[in-house]
C-alpha cells in the first residue's frame, strides 16, 4: 500500500497510490517545530512557515499561490510542536509543477528584509486575534500550566519580544540546520505512482545547489513531569460565556495504552453521543460547546476538556465534568458503550482516509513522528483489543487530583475563583 525511498541527498519519499482518485495530495514535511526553539527565538518555525510563501528566486508570492490555486488546487502550511508541513492538493496532471513549487519555497526562499518586517506585523495581529478569543486564551494558559518553563508551554506563534529579535540571518541559520533535505520528507497520495514522484524529484532537484546530507544532531528538551497538586489559573474578562479548559498529563504517542486513551476521548467528549455532551448540554443546558481533545507528543501527552459555559452555572458545570471523569475511572464502561466507541473510531478513521489530503497527512505525520507508516488495519486491531478494565485503570491514573490543571477565562471574580478552587480540591 505504501512505498518508501530515501534519495542520496537524504530526502525521504513516501507514496500511496489511489488509482480511482482524480487528485494528488502532496506534502513536504520538515522535522522541526515549536519545541525545538529556545525561548529567545520562540515562534521562529511558524515565522519561517509564513515567510517562505513570500517569494523565491524563481517565483513571486503571487506566482507561488496562483501556480496552484489558479489551477483549482489547494495550498497551505502549518507548524506544530514537532513538525512543519507545506501541502497542496491538485488534479493529478498538475503534480510535477506543484511539487516543484513546494520544494522551491523551502530550498530557495528570498526572505527579503521588507517582507520579514511586514510579516512580523501580520503575526503580531495573529497573536492579538487569539488574545481576543477567550477559548484560545484559556487553552494557551492551560499549556503554561501543563508544561511550565518548557517550549511545549509556549504559544507556537511566539511573543512580541521573541519575534522582534528574529531577522534574516537568524532565519537563514535556523533553516540551514533544520531545512536540510536529510530532515525532509515528501509524501504523495492519489493517482500517482512512486516511480513518477521519484522521476519528478530527479528533475526538480537536479540543478539545486543547496542540497547536502548533513545529518546534524537535532534535538529538543525532554519533558519532566513533577506536578504534585492541582494547578489553576484564572483570567477575569468580561465575556458572555465562561471558558473552562481542564488538562491532565497523559500517555505519549507510542504508549501501549494509546488506543485506550483514544476510546476514553470518544466516550467522554468526541461527539454528540458522548457523556459530557449529554450531561452538560442535553440534560442541563449549561454549554453549547463541550468536547475533549488529546495531545500526543513523542515523550508526553495531554487529555483536555474544553467548554464554554453559562456564566452563572460555571461551578455546576465544573462539578459535572469532574463527576464524569471520576465515573469513568471508577466504573467499567458497559460493553455496549465500548463497542459503539470502537465502531465510531473505525468509521472515522476509514472515512477520513478516503480523502487524499487526509491520507497524505496521516502518512506524513506517522513517518515523521514514528519513523514508519501507520497501517490502518493495525490501528483498528489495536482499538479492538482495548478492554473496559484497561480504560478504567488508565482513566484512574490520568484523572487524579495531583494531575489536574484548570484554566478559566471569563467573569470570574475572587469569590467565584475561591469556589472553583474548592471544587478542585475535592476532586
Amino acid at each position: 500500500m505504501y512505498e518508501l525511498s530515501e534519495l542520496k541527498n537524504g530526502l525521504k519519499v513516501a507514496t500511496c497510490k489511489v488509482p480511482e482518485a482524480k487528485s494528488v495530495a502532496l506534502g513536504v514535511w520538515i522535522g522541526v517545530g515549536g519545541r525545538y526553539e529556545a525561548k529567545a527565538s520562540s515562534g521562529i518555525s511558524h515565522f519561517i512557515e509564513h515567510m517562505v510563501f513570500k517569494g523565491t528566486k524563481k517565483r513571486t508570492y503571487r506566482q507561488i499561490k496562483e501556480s496552484i490555486e489558479g489551477l483549482g488546487g489547494l495550498l497551505n502550511g502549518f507548524t506544530s510542536e514537532e513538525l512543519t508541513c507545506f501541502m497542496a492538493k491538485v488534479l493529478d496532471k498538475h503534480s510535477q509543477s506543484t511539487l516543484d513549487v513546494l520544494l522551491d519555497i523551502i530550498i530557495d526562499p528570498l526572505l527579503k528584509k521588507s517582507d520579514i518586517t511586514k510579516e512580523r506585523l501580520v503575526i503580531f495581529e495573529e497573536i492579538k486575534m487569539y488574545f481576543d478569543l477567550p477559548n484560545h486564551l484559556a487553552y494557551d494558559r492551560l499549556q503554561e500550566l501543563l508544561w511550565p518553563n518548557h517550549a511545549l508551554g509556549r504559544n507556537l506563534a511566539g511573543d512580541f519580544d521573541s519575534l522582534k529579535a528574529i531577522d534574516k540571518p537568524f532565519m537563514l541559520s535556523f533553516m540551514k540546520k533544520y531545512y536540510d533535505l536529510s530532515n525532509v520528507l515528501v509524501t504523495a497520495c492519489g493517482n500517482i505512482s512512486h516511480k513518477q514522484i521519484l522521476t519528478y524529484l530527479d528533475k526538480i532537484l537536479k540543478n539545486k545547489n543547496k542540497i547536502s546530507k548533513q545529518r546534524q544532531e537535532r534535538s529538543y528538551d525532554p519533558i519532566i513531569i513533577d506536578q504534585v497538586k492541582p494547578n489553576h489559573i484564572f483570567l477575569e474578562k468580561d465575556t458572555q460565556q465562561t471558558h473552562l479548559c481542564l488538562g491532565f498529563h497523559a500517555v505519549p504517542r507510542r504508549d501501549p495504552l494509546r488506543h485506550a486513551m483514544t476510546l476514553i476521548h470518544v466516550i467522554l467528549g468526541a461527539n454528540m453521543s458522548s457523556r459530557l455532551f449529554n450531561e452538560l448540554r442535553e440534560k442541563n443546558g449549561y454549554a453549547y460547546e463541550i468536547a475533549t481533545a488529546i495531545r500526543r507528543f513523542s515523550d508526553t501527552g495531554a487529555f483536555i476538556v474544553h467548554a464554554g459555559v453559562v456564566n452563572k452555572n460555571t461551578e455546576n458545570a465544573l462539578c459535572l465534568i469532574l463527576e464524569q471523569l471520576k465515573k469513568i475511572s471508577r466504573v467499567n464502561v458497559k460493553k455496549s458503550e465500548l463497542n459503539r466507541a470502537k465502531i465510531y473510531c473505525r468509521g472515522q478513521l476509514l472515512m477520513g482516509l478516503e480523502d487524499t489530503l487526509e491520507h497524505m497527512s496521516w502518512l506524513g505525520e506517522s513517518i515523521m513522528t514514528e519513523g514508519k507508516p501507520q497501517y490502518v488495519e493495525k490501528v483498528i486491531e489495536g482499538i479492538e483489543k482495548v478492554t473496559a478494565e484497561q480504560i478504567r485503570l488508565l482513566a484512574k491514573k490520568i484523572f487524579s487530583n495531583n494531575n489536574l490543571n484548570l484554566s478559566v477565562v471569563g467573569p470570574v471574580d475572587d469569590k467565584k475563583q475561591k469556589k472553583l478552587i474548592n471544587i478542585l480540591r475535592r476532586f
